[in-house]
């Protein structure tokens, strides 16, 4: 008898498909590492994510009955989380604003951290401006490393559109961040001033 390791996913998701709860926990395990990296990079660092993480294996359990196999599992798994994770973004409050907590930096160590951590919710606040195809085409490009022809196929866009994408994305992300900048730059020279 085979490992569920040993097991290929098209086997696995049949037999999910009627019902095998132990194939639907092998497909998790299998997959678990890879949909949490994904989220991770789409949403940013948050305690948010693992909520995520929960929908998009709620939804695969849903949807599998409607899964054809047309494509590899991995594939419309990469799809499905996808949507729930745009789902999500397009309803999640505003960012935490780490400026406010500078009165609260012991160290100097703890304030690096803290402003290593505000850049990277400022770049996620801007990506959360993009449209979603632009920040869909940005993530997998820049942050996944994918090629644009992988990008191409994942998606069902052309390579000129997805190179497009990137490259407006680029534009949008860098205008974003220099504005977003300039606005913490202003506050703390008019916060420095009034003391």
């Amino acid at each position: 008898m085979k490992t569920t390791d040993e097991v290929t996913d098209a086997e696995l998701v049949s037999r999910a498909k009627e019902g095998d709860r132990v194939a639907f926990r092998a497909l998790y395990d299998r997959y678990l590492r890879r949909v949490a990296a994904h989220i991770g990079r789409i949403m940013g660092p948050g305690p948010e994510v693992e909520d995520v993480i929960q929908e998009v294996f709620v939804q695969v359990h849903r949807s599998l009955p409607k899964f054809k196999g047309d494509s590899k599992f991995s594939t419309w798994l990469y799809r499905v989380t996808w949507n729930v994770t745009v789902s999500h973004l397009r309803k999640r409050s505003s960012m935490v604003d780490l400026p406010a907590l500078r009165q609260f930096a012991a160290t100097q160590e703890l304030w690096s951290q803290l402003e290593a951590r505000e850049k990277l919710r400022t770049m996620y606040a801007a990506m959360n401006d993009l449209p979603v195809d632009y920040r869909e085409a940005f993530v997998l490009f820049e942050l996944e490393g994918k090629s644009l022809a992988q990008i191409a196929e994942s998606t069902g866009e052309s390579i000129n559109t997805i190179a497009s994408r990137v490259r407006r994305s680029r534009e949008r992300l860098r205008a974003l961040l220099e504005r977003a900048e300039e606005a913490q730059t202003h506050s703390t020279r008019v916060g420095g001033a009034r003391k």
